[in-house]
């Protein structure tokens, strides 16, 4: 009866373990090899509520993803949203499988407040001011400890003006990127910038700005030694910000590929929303930060032969990119340089823009309609032109390296600049 019953099982285990019914395998998820940093400072007028759903947006993202991944977010806001009163590390960890930070993904209908309830507070700060560049650098070497991965991007969120330091006088204020405080002029020069980056002693494989202006060769000659590329625009940057929940992924790629399909998903997005009649518009540029520099020696070329015409140029005719409160911020760098030549690109100029610049994207159509490019003549890239009227940035303008690296120290301006 035993030897029978042996039989019995001994044929059941074998019919359970045939190929036919062989338990399937778990295959195993893959790691993203790059970790996301977000530096979002909040604690500004008009854009809190903005950069707060950007966390919700991002959650939606990473349960999109089929990749392990890990997202640290730093956090500096009012304490109107959320649970925190001081600034704050945040960590976000996706499975590959939907599941974030070990929890069945939310519903659709989820709010933000429960986004971040499932945030893993991993630090926390005494009250501080974020765009002071000991305390950026301290918070930036903080989340690469905390990194799994030795690959980081950053993602650089809150308001921007390009490199100047006075945008918008009217209200008081002075920035170049970051406002920490509302009516405040709590914010962080370019050159600060690049120090705080470069202090942690990590160089990051991009670093994107979901902030206004930003794409300008002044603001990425300063930066051009911290990334390996850049994710920017050279106007606004619309309250929106990046479609996360759709695109983050394309950021864990850790490749060109992926930063031109995230471009590309950002100009795709504002379509869309132009398309059905909502606030719309836009440009993004992918640049390579290792032709910053020798872009801008040709630039410097450019400048030094045209000096008789640069010391009492007009600009108006070019194309020029900020609309509200960014008038003469940036103009067209490639027009630039072409109407300098009465119509004509020089070749090694041409080049070495189409070398730098890896995607550029803009929408021609837009809402509110003057914020609409014109894409023959947009490059992807804009440069600051001095102009009379303009002396409150034109003082703080020969201060910054690109004024002597690009060649303005060598023009001399009829209106005595």
């Amino acid at each position: 009866m035993r030897k029978v019953l042996f039989l019995i099982l001994t044929s059941f285990l074998w019919s359970a373990c045939s190929d036919n019914d062989e338990p399937k395998k778990k295959i195993p998820v893959e790691s993203s090899e790059i970790t996301l940093l977000a530096y979002f400072i909040a604690n500004a007028s008009n854009i809190e509520d903005d950069i707060w759903t950007n966390i919700a947006a991002m959650y939606d993202g990473l349960t999109l993803m089929q990749q392990s991944a890990t997202l640290l977010i730093y956090w500096d806001g009012s304490g109107s949203y959320g649970t925190w009163s001081n600034p704050v590390i945040l960590r976000y960890e996706t499975d590959g499988k939907g599941n974030i930070n070990g929890q069945k993904p939310l519903p659709e209908s989820a709010l933000v407040e429960d986004v971040v309830a499932q945030a893993e507070v991993i630090k926390e700060y005494p009250s501080q001011l974020s765009t002071d560049k000991n305390v950026m650098t301290r918070i930036l070497k903080d989340m690469i400890g905390f990194s799994p991965t030795s690959r980081v991007g950053l993602i650089a969120a809150s308001h921007g003006s390009a490199w100047t330091n006075s945008i918008f006088t009217s209200r008081g204020l002075s920035r170049s990127f970051g406002q920490d405080g509302k009516g405040t002029d709590n914010t962080m020069l370019i050159e600060d910038m690049a120090d705080a980056i470069q202090d942690t002693g990590k160089n990051f494989d991009f670093l994107m700005f979901d902030a206004c202006f930003m794409g300008t060769i002044e603001v990425l000659y300063e930066l051009s030694y911290t990334t390996d590329y850049f994710i920017t625009s050279v106007m606004e940057v619309p309250a929106y910000g990046f479609p996360y929940e759709n695109s983050i992924s394309y950021l864990y790629e850790g490749n060109v590929d992926g930063y031109k399909k995230i471009c590309s998903s950002y100009i795709d997005f504002y379509k869309e929303r132009y398309s059905i009649g909502n606030q719309a518009w836009g440009t993004i540029s992918l640049i390579d930060s290792k032709g910053i520099v020798p872009l801008t020696n040709l630039i410097k070329q450019e400048i030094q032969n045209h000096k008789d015409i640069l010391s009492d140029y007009d600009p108006y005719e070019l194309q020029e990119y900020g609309r509200e409160g960014g008038a003469d911020i940036a103009y067209d760098l490639r027009e630039f340089i072409e109407d300098l030549n009465k119509g004509t690109i020089p070749n090694d100029f041409s080049n070495q823009l189409n070398e730098t610049v890896l995607y550029k994207g803009c929408l021609t159509e837009a809402r509110p309609a003057n914020y609409a490019v014109d894409a023959e003549n947009y490059c992807g890239l804009g440069i600051y032109i001095p102009v009379s009227s303009r002396t409150d940035w034109n003082d703080y303008f020969k201060t910054i390296d690109w004024f002597s690296a690009s060649g303005w120290n060598e023009v001399t301006f009829a209106w005595n600049f």
